[in-house]
């Protein structure tokens, strides 16, 4: 029996994140409407993962059905003796897993890319495979201004003065307000970009690899397709926000092209993965002053090497991949997995539903 599937995408849309500001898990737990009759409960239903639940979690997937099975695994002998009797698996799993997993229907993966575990096993297969899309948007759509903040009001160039113990001005800070942020994938970091982006008094156009409309996502000015608008966007934008996943379309999309159609004065802030950007294309653009500076957070390769000379650069600031981590982010896809568990065993929608064989 196939799992009927709903787009992140959708469901995000039309419960109004990006608009509304409503907490990710609040949105997570709450029963949604539903045009189709469920199909007939999938129970008994044996879940395994590695280490377990918190207690909360584990007593509210307890409470969907006494027939659900909480396997947590205290080690790989017992992982795999449980394996070929597991329909769920919750975390990390390997390629070869997939093949002893025989009974295997669902993987909830506890990241939002997924570009490391499309197996051809998983692709091929009917597993269905749900990810953490939306999950850690908030706090990444923080990062990505703090990158900006960093840049643009010389914050990263002080602190350094500050630890040298000199009062100096080393920069002419600026103010965004009347800026376009033009954002590369418009998900659920996008929309939680854009919406703070609206707070700050800025004009925000978005691309897609999906078809968007602004009358459902009123937080852009304008919504194109990645292939037709991306060159626009760019030529526009004040700052460039990379949010889109990573998939052998979109790897490599910045290169020596992309920059150069930027403004001198724009800022590349780079979110979502390295292998999006040709690393030597933005070095060069940064040497010739076709942008003004970067933010990046990822990088390629990655760890970025200590003798990588983008360290040395004044107008780049970097972090070490840590936009997707907060206080909340372990709670909210927590919230995701059991509402999904209540949905999977009832026969609904799942949520955040990951299209294998495009990569997101």
């Amino acid at each position: 029996m196939s799992a009927k599937t709903i787009s992140r995408r959708d469901f995000l849309g039309s419960a109004g994140v990006a608009t509304a500001g409503v907490g990710l898990a609040a949105l997570a737990v709450a029963p949604a409407a539903h045009a189709a009759e469920p199909e007939p409960p999938r129970l008994p239903l044996k879940i395994l993962t590695r280490g377990g639940l918190p207690p909360e979690h584990a007593q509210r997937l307890a409470a969907i059905s006494p027939q659900i099975q909480l396997v947590a695994a205290g080690d790989d002998a017992q992982w795999q003796r449980e394996l070929p009797e597991a329909a769920v698996i919750f975390g990390g799993f390997s390629q070869e897993d997939l093949r002893a997993a025989r009974k295997l229907r669902w993987i909830q993966w506890s990241a939002a890319g997924v570009e490391h575990i499309l197996f051809p096993e998983l692709v091929n297969s009917p597993i269905t495979l749900t990810n953490a899309k939306g999950c850690y948007a908030p706090e990444i759509a923080e990062h990505v201004f703090g990158l900006l903040f960093g840049l643009t009001r010389g914050i990263g160039a002080q602190a350094q003065q500050m630890r040298n113990r000199r009062w100096e001005q080393k920069v002419k800070p600026i103010e965004l307000r009347g800026m376009t942020m033009g954002i590369v994938g418009f998900g659920g970091i996008g929309r939680e970009t854009a919406r703070r982006a609206k707070a700050m008094d800025m004009r925000v156009a978005a691309v897609d690899a999906e078809p968007m409309y602004r009358e459902r996502y009123s937080i852009a000015d304008v919504i194109s397709l990645v292939d037709d608008g991306l060159p626009e966007l760019l030529q526009q934008a004040d700052v460039v926000v990379s949010a889109a996943p990573h998939t052998r379309r979109s790897e490599g999309m910045f290169g020596e092209r992309e920059f150069g159609l930027m403004k001198p004065t724009a800022y590349f802030i780079n979110v979502s993965r390295g292998k999006l950007v040709q690393t030597p294309a933005l070095v060069k653009a940064l040497k010739a002053q076709q942008i003004a500076g970067a933010g990046l957070d990822v990088t390629d390769p990655e760890p970025l090497p200590p003798n990588h000379e983008l360290w040395d650069m004044p107008n780049v600031l970097i972090t070490p991949h840590i936009a997707g981590q907060s206080q909340y982010s372990g709670t909210r896809i927590l919230d995701v997995f059991v509402e999904n568990v209540r949905r999977y065993v009832s026969g609904y929608p799942l949520l955040n539903v990951v299209n294998k064989q495009a990569g997101y």
